[in-house]
């Protein structure tokens, strides 16, 4: 599989920001919104129109929480040539397929008294249509204030998970509550936005504690300084995990308050990776990580996804699309694009 495209953007705000994204991924931007345009009209009873209105619905609570953000949502459009409206619905898509919803995403953290070298690592497996695939771009983000971020996202989203130079790193992962509804928020691509501008670990969390949401969301939050805290956040609350030794990890399912989940099938890729990485704690580095990551026990629910027609499953459209290693220490994003049993990880520097 091709590597994703490299998008580097530096501007003295953050429109212009948002414009020299949209302008690098411009074609990859239009493709997305046919991507969606197409998968609504397929699964959904609300015109294209009922669902840009929505979408729209958000942008109260944004300005209010974030306007420096939507400011450069606003330039993302401008620079790809595609409405505001349609943007809005590419940043909530998350919101607007949540009903229902298939597993999304493995995370964990692996903190120094866990790793080989005494180190920081923030991971995850991302599993979602594999149609978003040729979509996917590498952000880097050179901001005014000297901040320099870099992650991934589906172009013209905000930037979903990844790590800055003051040693913040976010990665996210589905989670479906009995109290997620179709009230407005903030989409969580603009949350995550705002908490990779944080230049320090204890605002990046509150940022995400105390936050507006209509739909419950899994937040894997790490520092370089070994910290770590796993946030289940939902409708009207947060639940928060810590680190065991050096070891937390993260699937699609609520751990702390259990009744609170309202999907139903396997629930294991956490335990499995969390049992994965102790066998090698102490000893853990970026190659064990790797390994880690293809593993395939429990398929097609495993930690490496994959198609699947196996009767029973709806996972027909539904795989590993992406897997990211971030080393803080070396200040390096390790990519793979889709599968990593069988893509290659590539180093990107901050």
């Amino acid at each position: 599989m091709r590597p994703f495209q490299f998008i580097h953007v530096k501007a003295d705000t953050p429109y212009e920001c948002g414009v020299q994204y949209g302008m690098q991924a411009k074609e990859k931007i239009h493709a997305g919104v046919e991507v969606y345009r197409d998968y609504f009209a397929k699964t959904t009873d609300k015109s294209w129109k009922e669902i840009e209105q929505y979408a729209m619905s958000y942008v109260p609570v944004i300005e209010e929480a974030m306007p420096e953000v939507l400011e450069e949502a606003h330039g993302i459009a401008d620079g790809a040539g595609i409405a505001f409206e349609e943007l809005m619905v590419l940043n909530c898509r998350y919101e607007i397929t949540k009903f229902p919803k298939t597993p999304e995403c493995t995370t964990a953290a692996i903190l120094p008294e866990a790793t080989q070298d005494h180190v920081t690592y923030l991971v995850k497996n991302w599993d979602y249509k594999q149609t978003v695939i040729p979509n996917i771009v590498i952000l880097h983000i050179e901001q005014a204030d000297g901040t320099r971020i870099l992650g991934l996202t589906e172009a013209g989203q905000m930037l979903r998970e990844g790590f800055n130079s003051h040693g913040i790193g976010l990665c996210n992962n589905m989670i479906q509550s009995v109290y997620d509804d179709w009230d407005a928020g903030i989409p969580v691509t603009f949350l995550r936005r705002k908490v990779l501008s944080c230049t320090r670990f204890e605002q990046a969390r509150d940022i995400l504690i105390h936050a507006k949401r209509s739909v419950s969301n899994n937040m894997m939050l790490a520092s370089g300084n070994g910290t770590a805290v796993d946030i289940e956040a939902y409708p009207g609350g947060v639940n928060m995990l810590a680190p065991k030794d050096g070891i937390l990890t993260h699937a699609n399912h609520f751990v702390v308050h259990q009744q609170l989940d309202s999907r139903v099938g396997p629930k294991n890729r956490d335990t499995r990776l969390e049992m994965l990485l102790r066998v090698h704690h102490g000893q853990i580095n970026v190659p064990c990580i790797m390994e880690c990551m293809k593993d395939h026990e429990y398929y097609p629910e495993s930690i490496c996804a994959h198609n699947s027609n196996l009767p029973g499953y709806e996972l027909k459209d539904f795989m590993t699309v992406a897997s990211l290693i971030i080393d803080f220490a070396a200040e390096t994003a390790f990519i793979c694009a889709g599968p990593p049993c069988e893509g290659e990880y590539i180093p990107y520097r901050l």
